[in-house]
């Protein structure tokens, strides 16, 4: 299954997060699809930040460390999208979002919505929680947790 056919909307990362919780997922396969380029980092991050993110992240891209996939059980997704204007702002849905987004908002470049997500059991609010989907360059992306690409990160 390819990720590149879903279109760039709320709609569109819903349908692609349903992939995630299909039985039988191959959700290693599905996460390697969304790792970013340097072109990708670069469309949300000023070029320092890009830089210092795609280092940091490579390596983990590499070693298959970053797989997007829900625990038994978890069959169904939760969105939220925002901004980078609206997690500037602290509007719309950016409250859903980890607060140490606020680090990383002064790197962001334009104004991509944002997708946080989680896999829940059905009827349950918690679960696998992911954030960083975006959809650069023709095509989605995740950056989870982009703030330990800063030097200072926590």
């Amino acid at each position: 299954m390819s990720l590149k056919s879903f279109p760039g909307t709320e709609k569109g990362a819903a349908a692609l997060l349903a992939e995630f919780v299909k039985p039988g997922a191959d959700t290693m396969g599905l996460s390697k699809q969304l790792r970013p380029s340097l072109a990708d980092y670069k469309a949300l991050f000023d070029g320092p930040t890009a830089t210092k993110i795609e280092s940091v992240y490579s390596p983990e891209w590499e070693a298959e460390n970053l797989v997007i996939a829900p625990k038994p059980g978890q069959t169904e997704v939760k969105l939220w999208r925002a901004t980078v204007a609206e997690l500037r702002a602290g509007t719309g849905h950016a409250k859903e979002f980890p607060g140490a987004y606020k680090q990383i908002i002064p790197h962001f470049v334009g104004n991509a919505a944002i997708y946080r997500f989680k896999f829940v059991e059905p009827g349950k609010d918690t679960g696998m929680s992911f954030d960083g989907l975006a959809h650069v360059n023709g095509h989605w992306v995740i950056v989870p947790k982009p703030w330990r690409g800063l030097d200072d990160h926590h």
